[in-house]
């Protein structure tokens, strides 16, 4: 196990040096690095370590995605999870990247079906901003105005026949409209949509747009790419899980799957040995055991019932007592609802029950 993580922790540090030697040796992709924001990391210094490092050293520089690609699902997430601080950052980011305005702009149109109207009036807002900072037209001169389409072919003419006006929206303007607007490519599209059920953890979504993806041109290492850029951004549970169905999707259509432990997505491996249990869980300005009580709360929070099982587990592990654990997802429930806390509850007492520990008073 020692030898196993060492290796795996070694891996990862020769792969950070030859990010770091790159940077150092190429100028133009050391300029691509953007300076923090002011005071960003003031309160959280580590934070910017693993930033500096990690995302901007490491991830933002793998040659599986170009950075127009990192980009355009960086600003999909980030729009998808309400983001604004990072959400401007990375619109302007994405214009120094080749992303065009017109893109953006339809960026902005076809995340909000994944993820709400709301994250797409806060998009546009923000856009509007950079655009108006950088002396763009308010308009993008290219976006084309809607063309509803006359007697479409409905991609999913029996869907959801409980809400007929859910199906009629779902065929007649997402699929038949949206998609078909060629202010961005199908691949480009396919792009987007995995990153924003990655991040959103919509299991469905991802099975059906990872499928869709490859229809769409985007490679299977892409694909794999893709999940592991979004994990910076929407967290380590939603790359597992994402990496977990697309690995179901990749091997029903017969493609290599390895034997890592997230095949659909394998660097996670490295960064989980590496980043996450190798450096951050051992920084001694906390314990393991309040580690896992942060880890659980957001999990739960989050309704990440496969990463949950694994913390609430690991959490008995650590110390944490039955009480505790009880405690806290009555606590977390206020906050973030009582859908989570009653998925949590029924977990909960499930591991219990299989490790005859009897539940809680």
């Amino acid at each position: 196990m020692l030898t196993t993580k060492f290796k795996s922790n070694s891996t990862l540090f020769l792969r950070l040096l030859v990010s770091v030697v790159v940077l150092c040796l190429t100028p133009v992709t050391f300029a691509q690095q953007p300076p923090p924001p002011s005071g960003a990391y003031d309160a959280a210094p580590y934070l910017g370590q693993i930033r500096d490092t990690y995302v901007y050293g490491d991830i933002w520089e793998r040659p599986n995605l170009s950075k127009r690609d990192r980009s355009m699902i960086t600003v999909a997430v980030n729009q998808a999870l309400y983001a604004t601080n990072e959400l401007r950052l990375h619109m302007g980011r994405a214009l120094d990247n080749g992303v065009t305005q017109t893109e953006l702009s339809e960026i902005i149109a076809h995340v909000l079906w994944y993820s709400g109207f709301p994250t797409g009036v806060n998009a546009a807002r923000v856009a509007a901003e950079v655009f108006a900072e950088r002396n763009l037209p308010a308009i993008p001169t290219e976006a084309s105005p809607r063309q509803p389409p006359q007697e479409p072919e409905l991609e999913f003419p029996d869907a959801y026949p409980q809400a007929p006006y859910l199906r009629d929206l779902l065929n007649q303007v997402l699929y038949a409209e949206t998609w078909k607007r060629t202010e961005l490519s199908p691949r480009d599209r396919s792009m987007i949509t995995v990153a924003v059920g990655t991040a959103l953890y919509a299991s469905s979504e991802v099975r059906y747009h990872v499928g869709r993806a490859l229809d769409n041109g985007v490679t299977q290492d892409e694909i794999s790419e893709i999940i592991t850029h979004v994990t910076f951004y929407s967290g380590f549970p939603t790359g597992v899980n994402a990496s977990r169905v697309a690995a179901e999707v990749f091997a029903s259509r017969s493609l290599p799957v390895g034997d890592e432990r997230f095949p659909g997505a394998p660097y996670l491996d490295d960064l989980i040995d590496g980043l996450v249990y190798g450096e951050t869980w051992n920084r001694n300005q906390l314990s393991v055991r309040d580690r896992s009580l942060a880890t659980i709360a957001v999990t739960l929070a989050g309704y990440q019932s496969d990463q949950l099982r694994v913390h609430l587990q690991r959490g008995l592990d650590n110390g944490v007592t039955v009480q505790e654990i009880s405690e806290l997802i009555a606590h977390v429930t206020l906050y973030s609802g009582f859908p989570t806390g009653v998925n949590a509850s029924r977990m909960f007492a499930d591991i219990l029950r299989e490790r005859g520990i009897p539940l809680p008073d």
